[in-house]
């Protein structure tokens, strides 16, 4: 797999945006072909995203349904995107890429509902739960988010993220990566699940206390 194989067929961008918050943004949307499939990413930002002298502030977020739409409390995700979208909002400029086909780490809703009813049934981890279901814990690739920050002619960017594996993918496909900003939750009923962010996926997560990998998230 290469950034070759994708191509943009599709987008639309300064689309304007007021959030619940009356925080204003604007939006856009690309859609993207790879191996005659089409995904689609959207793009959430504010400020002149075009300045290439100064690093980009930015948000690369995969989709998570059962929180971004449904409001389930299993995981840190729409906090994280929210507060992506606040920090973009005080800073006055940078930009989120929305992958729409990453739900459940790549594997997809139906999949990801499965390893909610092996975790519960379990009470193991999301990453335990996915070794279980014979799934890759974590099957995303972010080619479709290089692709974007090229179209735009982004080239260094200050990365929102706790995730390496995102910071290691932009610098070796060309995005300079000033800085990494964590993003983490001190939400008590989250922590379980840091915990195997951290010590199972290998996100780089400063917990503030100790805690059993392996129980339910």
């Amino acid at each position: 797999m290469s950034l070759s194989e994708y191509t943009i067929t599709n987008k639309e961008l300064n689309v304007f945006l007021r959030d619940k918050n009356k925080r204003e943004f604007y939006m856009g949307g690309y859609t993207i072909k790879h191996k005659n499939i089409e995904t689609e990413q959207a793009v959430i930002y504010k400020g002149d995203i075009t300045n290439t002298d100064t690093p980009l502030l930015l948000r690369i977020n995969s989709a998570c349904y059962t929180s971004d739409v449904f409001g389930c409390q299993r995981c840190d995700c729409n906090w994280q995107l929210t507060k992506a979208m606040e920090i973009i909002h005080k800073e006055g400029n940078g930009m989120i890429i929305y992958h729409f086909h990453h739900e459940g780490r790549g594997a997809g809703w139906t999949n990801k509902l499965k390893s909610y009813t092996l975790m519960d049934r379990e009470a193991c981890s999301t990453f335990e739960a996915f070794q279980r279901l014979n799934l890759i814990p974590d099957r995303r690739t972010y080619y479709s988010a290089i692709l974007i920050l090229q179209d735009l002619n982004i080239k260094q960017v200050k990365l929102i993220s706790n995730n390496p594996d995102k910071e290691k993918f932009l610098q070796e496909n060309g995005i300079k990566v000033n800085q990494r900003i964590p993003i983490i939750s001190k939400k008590r009923e989250w922590r379980n699940y840091l915990v195997s962010k951290k010590e199972q996926f290998g996100h780089k997560i400063d917990l503030y206390r100790k805690q059993r990998v392996g129980s339910r998230e």
